[in-house]
């Protein structure tokens, strides 16, 4: 009877628990300082793809070099893609190395078109005392029949592995990403 007694206990306990509320993040980047001079025409930029889990919501945690797990209670406002691709349109238009810059369905003729992957989105705690957040991306800048590849591969060390200090380092490696496109853009011969 005792243990029918706690085994009861123990069921409307769980089941009267709540579970956690769902927390949400934004990926912004922003860029600083003044703009560059323009060197390329109109540019439009595609949509970048991704493929699971790194198009869908949820926070993805790396626990080893095996095993992903998708937190159900922490996660994105709008898929990765979707806002990585706004971060990359925002940063372009401001960086002025081009005339315009128009997104994919774009009515006006762009001479440069801009497409892409979301290889990797994730924080790594395959290592707990040196969490980190990982995003990679794998850019292709198309005139004509000329391609140019921007490999974009960053790591940002975290000070813990919370989501609301993982979001934070996976906003300071996309800031870092486009950082990085804008130089290899810039002393690119391109144009």
């Amino acid at each position: 009877m005792k243990k029918l007694l706690c085994l009861l206990l123990l069921c409307c306990t769980a089941c009267s628990s709540t579970p956690p509320a769902r927390q949400d993040f934004l990926l912004q980047a922003s860029r600083t300082g003044s703009a560059q001079s323009v060197r390329f025409g109109a540019l439009q930029v595609q949509e970048l793809r991704a493929a699971p889990p790194f198009r869908d919501s949820a926070l993805v945690y790396r626990e080893t070099a095996q095993r992903f797990v998708a937190d159900p209670y922490h996660g994105f406002l709008a898929p990765p893609p979707v806002q990585l691709s706004q971060n990359l349109r925002q940063w372009l238009r401001s960086s002025g190395l081009f005339a315009q810059v128009l997104p994919s369905a774009g009515s006006a003729a762009s001479s440069w078109l801009l497409e892409g992957e979301l290889l990797a989105l994730y924080i790594d705690v395959s290592d707990p005392a040196q969490p980190a957040a990982v995003l990679e991306l794998q850019l292709q800048l198309h005139r004509g029949t000329q391609s140019f590849s921007y490999p974009l591969a960053i790591r940002e060390a975290l000070g813990s592995a919370e989501p609301e200090a993982a979001a934070a380092g996976l906003q300071r490696a996309l800031s870092r990403a486009l950082t990085q496109l804008e130089q290899q853009l810039t002393s690119s011969k391109a144009d």
